[in-house]
């Protein structure tokens, strides 16, 4: 995307006989926009598969993944209205996999929504410490994640409301938004080392 902001803006500053720098024009601030969106579901698609992968295995060692397996189970078991895919789970000829499979579309259904639900959905069950993965790397995409709700759901409008045939939107600066997403693919980058050296700790 970034290569793509480049090319369009050196042609613009071509067929304008004016150098690149400056405000970038709405062409330009789409495609930053569209690298937050897409960075966004890198995020998603890859630690999604990373839980899809990698926990069958961690469970079957004693560990925090093990522990929030359990609880899962026991909160399925326990609810007031126990659902309808846990109990063809539990009547099946062998229970185990399907529950697994529950548990693993608990963790992989939906987007991740914040860096609180990256880090209690995600790093948990795949039993990364804090140690390993300091809870600050999370909350630093704070500012990426409003960013995504932002473009996502909001069409990066400051007000919503306004009936103008061109509301007013966010303006992203190229270094600013570059940054945040680096910054979230190498949190993933460190998600996938530190559950590498998780999954070598069971065999």
């Amino acid at each position: 995307m970034f290569d793509t902001l480049h090319l369009v803006r050196r042609e613009r500053s071509q067929q304008n006989k004016a150098e690149t720098r400056g405000r970038l024009h709405s062409d330009a601030q789409d495609l930053l926009r569209a690298a937050i969106v897409f960075t966004s579901a890198g995020v998603d698609a890859s630690v999604q598969a990373l839980i899809e992968h990698a926990v069958p295995v961690l469970i079957t060692q004693p560990g925090t993944p093990r522990d929030k397996y359990e609880t899962f189970v026991e909160e399925q078991a326990r609810a007031p209205k126990v659902e309808d895919g846990f109990l063809t789970a539990l009547k099946s000829q062998d229970p185990r996999p399907e529950l697994l499979s529950l548990y693993v579309l608990s963790k992989t259904k939906a987007s991740f929504q914040g860096s609180g639900d990256l880090k209690t959905r995600a790093a948990s069950s795949l039993g990364i410490t804090n140690q390993q993965i300091h809870r600050g790397r999370f909350t630093s995409l704070d500012v990426f994640f409003t960013a995504r709700n932002d473009v996502a759901h909001r069409l990066d409008m400051d007000n919503v409301t306004r009936a103008d045939a061109a509301p007013p939107r966010k303006l992203r600066a190229q270094e600013e938004v570059r940054s945040m997403c680096d910054e979230a693919l190498l949190l993933v980058r460190d998600l996938i080392k530190e559950t590498a050296v998780n999954l070598a700790a069971c065999r």
